[in-house]
């Protein structure tokens, strides 16, 4: 449902419904977090209005590409980190654990910032883009929506 209008851009509110577990963008949502219900930017083709049920898009190989960065890629810089602290600490005289731990630690904030960098970047390339394609109810309101507005 859209909830706010801002130019071409419009706020969206999704809930998490059993369409979900088959969706191949599951796993780009629960990365943004595991809420039954979030707001999401979406570029407003279909000239939605406040308040109208709409169908939005994402291109599979976005959401593919935003899952690997925001799981893999950090997890490798932990890994990574942690290997390379385990072998360099001794030659310190550090416990290889120390190092281990320091290092993995290290790698996966360099990953976080890299992937919070990037992400500030490949939200400007239209392919990232969500896109309102189709209005499916123009002001639609129904018990849940009464309920949530204190109705």
């Amino acid at each position: 449902m859209v909830r706010s209008l801002h130019g071409g851009l419009a706020q969206v509110e999704s809930v998490q419904s059993e369409a979900c577990a088959t969706c191949g963008a599951r796993g780009a949502c629960h990365a943004m977090g595991g809420e039954k219900t979030r707001l999401v930017t979406a570029l407003n083709q279909a000239k939605a209005q406040v308040g109208d049920r709409v169908m939005i898009s994402m291109p599979r190989n976005a959401v593919l590409g935003a899952s690997f960065l925001v799981y893999l890629v950090p997890a490798l810089g932990l890994i990574l980190g942690a290997s390379l602290g385990n072998s360099l600490a001794p030659g310190w005289g550090w416990e290889p654990q120390t190092g281990a731990v320091v290092f993995g630690l290290a790698g996966l904030l360099a990953t976080w910032l890299m992937v919070s960098l990037l992400s500030k970047r490949l939200a400007k390339n239209k392919n990232f883009t969500v896109r309102i394609v189709r209005v499916l109810k123009k002001g639609a309101t129904d018990a849940v929506d009464q309920c949530a507005a204190g109705l």
